[in-house]
């Protein structure tokens, strides 16, 4: 039983870290972007193989966003004030996120194209 409360309790936290991380503007769009791309894989009837590139490559960019927020907190808490080698962490961990997201679109075009045209 205490497995049981253990889990419910990482559940918890885990479903906090949701909350901060849907809180960020960026991630908000990310949202977006997910709820549009889903509806229209609905929409065209992706193909199964078509779903499994879809939710993998939407679970990366969500990976990305997660970890690069992450590391923003915990980086503005180690060392409020600013900091060049920060600085450079945050910007890599922000291009990251921006890769991901490039790459997500091109996938996303050679998945809906054929079904859009």
């Amino acid at each position: 039983m205490r497995w049981l409360s253990q889990r419910v309790i990482s559940f918890g936290h885990a479903l906090r870290g949701v909350k901060t991380l849907l809180a960020e503007p960026h991630a908000q769009i990310h949202l977006s972007a997910t709820v549009v791309v889903v509806a229209l894989g609905w929409l065209v009837e992706l193909s199964r193989s078509d779903w499994q590139v879809l939710v993998l490559t939407i679970a990366i960019v969500w990976l990305a966003e997660g970890l690069n927020t992450a590391l923003e907190h915990l980086c503005d808490a180690a060392v409020p004030d600013h900091h060049p080698l920060i600085g450079k962490a945050k910007d890599v961990a922000a291009a990251s996120v921006l890769v991901t997201a490039l790459g997500a679109v091109i996938i996303g075009a050679l998945l809906f194209l054929p079904y859009l045209t």
